[in-house]
């Protein structure tokens, strides 16, 4: 096989995403867009994401033999280090092991939570994200639990991270990871979504709507024809697949315009 330096990876040069669900959450197929349930943890410290796979062999050496002539696999661990630097409520309940739903809203936007001496496992769903120019590589594990946490460095000289180790585990029936791959093209997670255009219409005329993604990589593109539209008020005002809102009666009407699982909504006028 000649060689081909186009294979050559250096994933995690043009970024890398972390994401975590409650289990039994739907887990995305190949390289499609992440449901509500799952949290997007954030920005990754810049030295990357670390994966390691070990097994543990017993092997067989017959008698009067200086090596083994086979070897058994008698346990196997697959592990995932990711050192997230946003300091957000889900890193943080991560690192300290509580869940999220132990997690209150104070007066002035304080956030708290309780730290009780851990009682059981704690087990969430796992994908990684990794890109390397037009290349995306995602691994999701359906079952996986933070097994180490590294020293929390608080000074004037680093960033503050919180270093998680997540173990995968294999399921019922053996599986541990799916792995997909994309070597033409990315699909980029996206960041935000801004719906523009004239926000007011008289009855039985039409105003155009857009929906621009900024997506993980900050560039931007339109995505009004591939993007799902909606309206809260269709006997004020409907909206089609391409963003076109058609005012009904007088009133005004919530139009949502959402794209891989990100969503924006702005108010339209109907005037009679």
């Amino acid at each position: 096989m000649a060689d081909n330096v186009d294979a050559i990876r250096a994933y995690g040069t043009d970024g890398g995403k972390v994401y975590v669900a409650p289990l039994g959450s739907t887990l995305p197929t190949g390289l499609d867009a992440f449901g509500a349930e799952w949290w997007d943890l954030g920005a990754c410290d810049p030295s990357g994401l670390v994966e390691a796979y070990e097994e543990e062999r017993n092997e067989k050496r017959p008698l009067g033999y200086k090596s083994p002539v086979r070897t058994d696999i008698i346990s196997v661990t697959k592990t995932f280090t990711t050192p997230m630097w946003e300091m957000n409520p889900y890193t943080q309940a991560l690192y300290d092991g509580v869940d999220l739903a132990d997690m209150e809203e104070l007066a002035g936007g304080i956030l708290h939570y309780p730290k009780y001496r851990p009682t059981g496992p704690r087990r969430y769903m796992l994908a990684v994200d990794t890109f390397d120019g037009t290349n995306h590589e995602r691994t999701v594990a359906a079952i996986a639990e933070i097994t180490s946490r590294a020293e929390r460095t608080k000074n004037a000289e680093n960033v503050t991270g919180s270093p998680l180790t997540w173990t995968v585990y294999e399921a019922s029936d053996g599986l541990m990871f799916d792995r997909y791959f994309l070597s033409d093209g990315m699909w980029l997670p996206v960041e935000t979504m801004a719906v523009t255009g004239t926000l007011t219409a008289a009855v039985s005329a039409t105003t155009q709507l857009t929906a621009t993604a900024t997506f993980y990589n900050e560039s931007n593109e339109d995505v009004s024809a591939t993007a799902e539209w909606d309206t809260d008020a269709p006997l004020i005002a409907t909206v089609d697949a391409l963003g076109e809102v058609t005012g009904v009666s007088a009133g005004t009407a919530n139009i949502t315009a959402m794209y891989r699982g990100v969503t924006d909504t702005v108010e339209v006028t109907i005037t009679a």
